[in-house]
């Protein structure tokens, strides 16, 4: 040590105190960088996986949602149509008891009967003959039916003039037709006095299984307990 020179002595110096702290902080940094480099990949993808796991479970939630409100929704349709349905029906049912009642309280001969059998119809809708399209697998009718279309298809309220959808109305055939196939009126005993029908035009006796409508109808015992 003694025999070195002092410029190589400075030289070594310098890179004792210089040179190699130098290294050893660059060193450290980089070891640095690289801890720091694999803490934010673990991070972001910690992150990525924790953020992809709440937009999973907010979009099957909302999906699940979705499906249990679109349930729902076709559910009140179909129970509010059901309903809808059964009114009609059962408002038919006692309009028919009213005639029922309506021709208990009136002297009845044979022209009455005819009058009011002439007079109770209904409209009903006549389609065209239907047949089965294998190619698009369903049910057609060799003539489309035709749709009316009005002159203007424009809301006529401002409100609803964005988005404004307009369905053509399609052209059916209807007919009236009368509501019942028959109306009899009979004694006590079953014999039929005053008729009118579709069915059989004699005057029967009722209260023989055999002359009633396809031979089965027990009615006539039915009607003793009134």
């Amino acid at each position: 040590m003694k025999n070195l020179s002092i410029k190589f002595k400075l030289i070594l110096l310098f890179i004792l105190i210089k040179v190699v702290p130098l290294l050893l902080i660059s060193y450290i940094a980089f070891i640095g960088i690289i801890k720091l480099d694999k803490y934010f990949s673990s991070s972001t993808k910690e992150l990525f996986l924790e953020n992809k796991q709440i937009i999973s479970n907010t979009a099957n939630k909302a999906i699940s949602d979705s499906i249990e409100m679109l349930d729902k929704k076709s559910q009140q349709s179909i129970e509010r149509l059901s309903f809808e349905i059964a009114k009609n029906v059962a408002s038919f049912l006692y309009q028919r008891d009213e005639d029922i009642l309506f021709l208990s309280d009136i002297k009845l001969n044979q022209e009455v009967l005819n009058d009011f059998y002439k007079i109770k119809q209904r409209e009903i809708i006549v389609h065209e003959k239907y047949y089965y399209n294998e190619k698009k697998q369903r049910w057609e009718t060799k003539k489309e039916k035709e749709r009316i279309k009005p002159q203007e298809r424009k809301a006529q309220l401002k409100d609803n003039e964005k988005e404004f959808n307009y369905t053509d109305p399609l052209e059916l055939k209807r007919v009236k037709i009368p509501i019942y196939k028959e109306v009899t009126y009979f004694d006590i005993n079953g014999k039929e006095i005053y008729k009118v029908s579709q069915i059989e035009k004699k005057l029967l006796d009722i209260s023989q299984k055999k002359n009633t409508y396809v031979n089965s109808e027990d009615y006539f015992k039915k009607i003793k307990d009134l």
